[in-house]
């Protein structure tokens, strides 16, 4: 593998060179793209010497100039040492592929961190050092997108920039610190004009810690780790989720471990366990704001909880998913169970302001009657789940030699869009060996360019994506390809990761501006850029 990847690199520079040899001159602005992708192709696969004489290079030129350069001075990019570099051994680039192999990450460990703020560099600095600290850092450039980003991604810690949450009127800080207050989530307000009247409006609101700016390197990990930690024990020490009064998702092996015990002693012959996910619930945030669909979620619960067993357990899964274990019933008994609570859950009648509506559920079950793991019993039961949704929703499916064979597709989508032939095969290859992202299968899709991408076949309706796009790419740039993109097929499924070399703040500021999900700079370790896609798709699909 690594030595097909030096090759695809030597071969991309020797085209190159081949190509320009042919010609009288190059332009300033071809000369700018090959090197641009040099440098983030080299760094990629580990040659760092190679991407920085690229990137010694870009500083002499511009990325729009219309300077002409002849043969004899093209060629001076192409200086001995940029060549010599290129022939590097293959075990260079195997030692480092290795490392990544190697490389172990636990998710469950690294701190999520949304950052509201709307200064640019600060966004860039910040992002950049927290990352290098372990942590994961989603941003969002307004208050109403941040929020939707704090609805649907459940982070650890949010750092909001004051001036942005003043800005907001009194209902979006209302939503913030009510479900700040709900989720036990720390609030770090940042402001580069901190005055005692802010720090006093500040608190009244409720927030409990607001720093200046600029933010003092040394101490924002330790302080971010303290409050993280402070709310990871509250948490620990509570067995009910604040919101729906069902069990929290700690409880939930606790609770598979006491049935199997009970199935293994002879008490009980079998124990079912059940995913249930409201039906299109981004729509009911979406239409009926935030607080609806929290009202949603509770009347849910008081539902199951009013009508379940004496011995069945209601957990809260994630977002608008929950798992119910029922123990001592069979699959044709849990159904039954599971189609009153429908059938009670579909009739009732919400209401937000003067509008109506009504919610379905899906559900996915997997009966057992001995020893059992129970990462493998949840991923059972979540293909059931997903199979349900494939089927049209409001249904319960039960896990069966049948539905593996018919979940042989692929669940998720990732499509690399990047006119760079290494970045897309390494992309390609390694999630293709690597078979799952963010806990489910994948099928891996690879476009040269963004007209390409964009008049393809990859979407179809009710599948989920990850896209990573390419900032700069021939016959359309990648942040044109992103506005189209949000614009034919809007965010909904699809998260998208900006994949850039770039300098300086304005296309990270416009691709979060249009709608990019994250993003990330060439060069890029690729076993990191697998661990950060997890991380994001858990969050978002759980």
């Amino acid at each position: 593998m690594s030595t097909n990847y030096q090759e695809m690199l030597n071969r991309k520079i020797e085209e190159t060179v081949a190509a320009w040899n042919a010609r009288e001159a190059v332009t300033e602005d071809e000369c700018y793209r090959f090197f641009h992708g040099l440098k983030g192709t080299a760094g990629t696969v580990g040659l760092q010497h190679l991407s920085e004489q690229a990137e010694e290079v870009l500083a002499l030129l511009n990325e729009d100039g219309n300077r002409v350069f002849i043969k004899e001075e093209w060629r001076r990019f192409f200086t001995h040492t940029l060549e010599s570099t290129q022939a590097e051994t293959a075990a260079s680039i195997e030692q480092f592929v290795e490392v990544q192999e190697e490389a172990v990450f636990k998710q469950s460990e690294v701190p999520f961190v949304l950052m509201i703020e709307r200064d640019i560099e600060f966004i860039k600095k910040m992002k950049s050092f927290l990352e290098e600290q372990d942590f994961q850092v989603l941003t969002a450039m307004g208050i109403s997108k941040g929020l939707e980003h704090y609805y649907d991604l459940s982070p650890d810690l949010l750092l909001v920039d004051l001036s942005l949450l003043s800005e907001a009127g009194d209902q979006p800080i209302k939503e913030m610190m009510k479900k700040a207050r709900k989720d036990l989530t720390p609030i770090i307000l940042v402001s580069d004009e901190l005055t005692d009247e802010k720090r006093i409006a500040a608190y009244d609101q409720g927030v409990l810690d607001v720093i200046g700016k600029p933010i003092n390197e040394n101490i924002i990990v330790p302080f971010l780790k303290n409050r993280l930690f402070q709310r990871n024990m509250l948490l620990s020490q509570i067995r009910n989720d604040f919101l729906t009064g069902a069990l929290k998702r700690d409880c939930l092996e606790k609770e598979i471990v006491q049935a199997t015990r009970k199935i293994l002693e002879g008490k009980m012959t079998s124990a079912v366990f059940a995913m249930i996910d409201l039906d299109h619930f981004k729509a009911v945030n979406d239409s009926y704001g935030h607080p609806a669909g929290d009202g949603v979620l509770k009347t849910f619960a008081k539902i199951i909880l009013k009508m379940k067993g004496p011995g069945d357990r209601l957990i809260r899964f994630g977002g608008e998913e929950f798992s119910v274990v029922m123990p001592d019933v069979t699959y044709q008994e849990a159904e039954k169970k599971i189609q009153r609570w429908r059938d009670v859950f579909n009739a009732y009648v919400f209401a937000a302001g003067e509008q109506e509506f009504k919610v379905q559920f899906s559900a996915g079950l997997t009966e057992w009657n001995g020893p059992v793991h129970v990462k493998e019993l949840i991923e059972h039961a979540d293909q059931s789940l997903y199979y349900a949704k494939e089927k049209g929703r409001n249904c319960t499916v039960r896990y069966s030699d049948v539905i593996r064979l018919q979940l042989a597709e692929e669940q998720i989508v990732l499509v690399v869009v990047d006119d760079d032939e290494l970045v897309r095969e390494m992309l390609k290859d390694h999630f293709e060996r690597r078979g799952k992202v963010g806990g489910r299968s994948v099928k891996v899709k690879t476009y040269t360019n963004g007209v390409d991408f964009l008049h393809g076949d990859w979407f179809e309706t009710g599948r989920k994506y990850m896209i990573l796009l390419d900032g700069m790419m021939p016959k359309m740039d990648g942040i044109e390809v992103l506005a189209k993109l949000r614009e034919n097929y809007g965010t909904k499924n699809i998260l998208v990761s900006m994949l850039t070399a770039r300098q300086g703040d304005h296309e990270v500021e416009r691709a979060l501006g249009l709608g990019a999900d994250d993003y990330m700079v060439k060069p890029f370790n690729v076993r990191e850029v697998a661990s950060r896609i997890d991380r994001m798709m858990e969050r978002m699909f759980s």
